[in-house]
């Protein structure tokens, strides 16, 4: 298994190539925003650190969203694109549940991903690891724990929700964490009332990477979530700015 894993939701696109072992490779673009310049050139690189051809390529996961629409955009469509040209089945990822890796050392505690979606919308959720008890009881693909839904949220909505429903630590990540630093650090005052350790993950671990995206995405092709290209859509959350102001002129 060659699992290439593309992700372009986030400022900065990341691409990693993964094996079953464990073995994997990431390659971060070092500019903001500027996803198709770079993207087939990132992938291109990592293959060649594993002295591999594109044909070597066995499965292809992307990163579904939510996050930048544009920046999805970008990913689903080179995703679907390699997968028709290859006869490559595609794994598409929750990108908020990706977090659940992003700090993966065995310790269990909860993600708090919040990306910002403006007018004091974030899209985010909650998750968290099962515990070996609980895996018992879990399904195949239960190995992801949902504390807060993953949904657009009115921010203190959604950071009131998350206090009430922690049990254990919680750590943010996203770009929502500079934008709404006030109101998360009052969730954190809030949990810690309650006896509950809270921070803001540190900035090298804060946001999208393609290597969690991997992970996720080799348990999502154990638990055989692979599909065809054709099956890939991209994970909004809501419209589009333009799209709503088109629809509201459309009902002036």
């Amino acid at each position: 298994m060659q699992l290439l894993t593309i992700e372009t939701t986030g400022a900065s696109a990341s691409v990693a190539l993964s094996d079953q072992a464990g073995n994997r490779i990431l390659e971060v673009s070092s500019e903001r925003m500027n996803h198709l310049q770079n993207l087939m050139i990132m992938i291109q690189s990592v293959l060649k650190k594993r002295s591999l051809q594109i044909d070597d390529v066995t499965a292809i996961a992307v990163s579904e969203g939510p996050g930048s629409f544009t920046g999805i955009r970008i990913g689903v469509s080179a995703a679907r694109a390699l997968a028709q040209a290859l006869s490559l089945p595609v794994i598409p990822v929750p990108t908020l549940q990706s977090f659940v890796y992003q700090e993966f050392s065995g310790e269990i505690f909860i993600v708090a991903p919040l990306f910002d979606a403006r007018r004091s919308q974030v899209y985010a959720g909650a998750y968290r690891m099962a515990d070996p008890a609980e895996k018992k009881a879990l399904s195949p693909n239960g190995e992801i724990l949902s504390i807060v839904e993953g949904k657009a949220w009115d921010v203190r909505e959604y950071l009131t929700r998350l206090a009430e429903q922690a049990d254990r630590e919680v750590r943010f990540y996203g770009d929502g964490t500079g934008v709404y630093e006030k109101e998360i650090m009052e969730c954190i005052e809030t949990l810690a009332s309650r006896g509950i350790r809270g921070s803001i993950a540190e900035p090298e671990n804060r946001f999208q990477r393609a290597d969690s995206v991997s992970m996720l995405g080799m348990e999502l092709i154990n638990a055989g979530k692979m599909v065809n290209y054709a099956q890939v859509k991209p994970v909004y959350m809501r419209k589009a700015e333009a799209e709503r102001k088109l629809e509201e002129a459309c009902q002036k």
